[in-house]
């Protein structure tokens, strides 16, 4: 089992996905971790996450971005979703990092950003994969994973295929 979220932010994925048609997709993704309260706010920001109520103060910059993300995908089993994104080499090592030094931590997940979930740190992660639970209607999570994929592929364009 991987990092995991039990509860899934409905209210912020649809905000998230709220829009979204064929010709515009996601244009931002990040993976903010969390900080102590008492960092100076030029170095922090407090999220909300609605469901369940949580303020989670985190750094202001993103540790990680579409840019690093190499693609994902839905694992659908008889009792749950799990969205899966697996990050580049370079998303790899920070993963492994923060998942080593902040273990019982959260990290928070936005998409255009919108805090969408909290999960948070169980285990040191190797692989480059963030799996999270969600509870979307297969039709969202399908739009999501679609969204999702062209960032990373029109991130990676941008970049030269790096």
């Amino acid at each position: 089992m991987r990092i995991t979220s039990v509860a899934c932010l409905l209210a912020a994925l649809a905000l998230a996905l709220a829009g979204c048609d064929s010709t515009k997709r996601f244009t931002r993704l990040g993976v903010h971790l969390q900080t102590p309260a008492q960092l100076p706010e030029s170095q922090r920001t407090v999220v909300v996450i609605p469901n369940p109520p949580l303020s989670i103060a985190v750094g202001r910059f993103p540790e990680l971005r579409e840019v690093d993300l190499d693609s994902a995908q839905v694992i659908r089993t008889d009792s749950r979703k799990q969205l899966v994104l697996q990050f580049n080499k370079h998303g790899a090592t920070v993963i492994e990092n923060f998942t080593t030094e902040r273990r019982g931590e959260l990290y928070v997940l936005t998409l255009n950003t919108v805090p969408i979930v909290a999960p948070a740190i169980r285990e040191i992660i190797r692989d480059g994969k963030l799996v999270i639970d969600v509870d979307l209607s297969d039709d969202d999570l399908d739009k999501l994973v679609e969204g999702l994929n062209a960032v990373a592929k029109d991130a990676k364009a941008m970049l030269g295929g790096l």
